[in-house]
């Protein structure tokens, strides 16, 4: 079971102190009569002495106590602004932050940096954190195929979609013709004759 603490009033302490430094009795003396620790004592001695220039001039501890306030009340209002632009600026920011796609907002992110941890960055990003080690898989039969039919574009320019199909049909690859008319022109591939654009490039024209 704890000891209850004694709790001593400001005038008992006060009373003390000053039969202390009246020097008629030793510390220890004191002390023992008022069933308390001479260290006590010491302190008490030295909160009252280094307090003593309140008593002595009241008048200034309370304007020293009124610029310290009127001090602490500005640096206030100054922190209010700063916070107040600050959260401003951070709402501005986290709305542009939205309108961006999610893999530009990844390459903001700076695994690295040991001032601002990599989960609060997510966060501040709004970016799961688990999204940043998802690498998209590669379709490696999709590049092939690209890469074959710039290979036939550029052996054959004027070849359209249905003829870059057959000859991809002819090399063992297995896409249809809806596939080498995408590809084509996402890679911007067009086969022209005489200036225009060959009718093998429109995947739904009838030759």
């Amino acid at each position: 079971m704890s000891r209850k603490r004694t709790v001593y009033s400001a005038e008992f302490k006060s009373k003390l102190v000053l039969e202390v430094l009246k020097n008629e009795k030793t510390l220890q003396e004191i002390a023992s009569a008022n069933n308390i620790t001479p260290k006590n004592l010491q302190n008490w001695k030295k909160i009252f002495l280094d307090n003593a220039e309140i008593a002595m001039e009241p008048s200034k501890a309370v304007k020293d106590y009124k610029e310290d306030l009127l001090a602490a009340q500005e640096q206030n209002e100054m922190l209010t602004k700063i916070v107040g632009k600050m959260t401003v600026e951070k709402e501005w920011l986290e709305k542009k932050l939205k309108s961006l796609d999610s893999s530009d907002r990844k390459q903001l992110i700076e695994p690295k940096l040991n001032t601002l941890p990599l989960t609060q960055q997510c966060a501040l990003l709004g970016l799961n954190r688990s999204n940043l080690y998802y690498k998209k898989r590669e379709n490696k039969k999709k590049e092939e195929i690209k890469t074959q039919i710039n290979h036939i574009f550029k052996d054959i320019p004027i070849y359209g979609a249905a003829k870059v199909h057959q000859q991809l049909l002819e090399d063992g690859f297995k896409v249809s013709l809806n596939t080498v008319a995408s590809l084509s022109a996402a890679d911007g591939l067009e086969s022209r004759i005489s200036g225009k654009t060959s009718q093998y490039n429109d995947p739904h024209k009838r030759t």
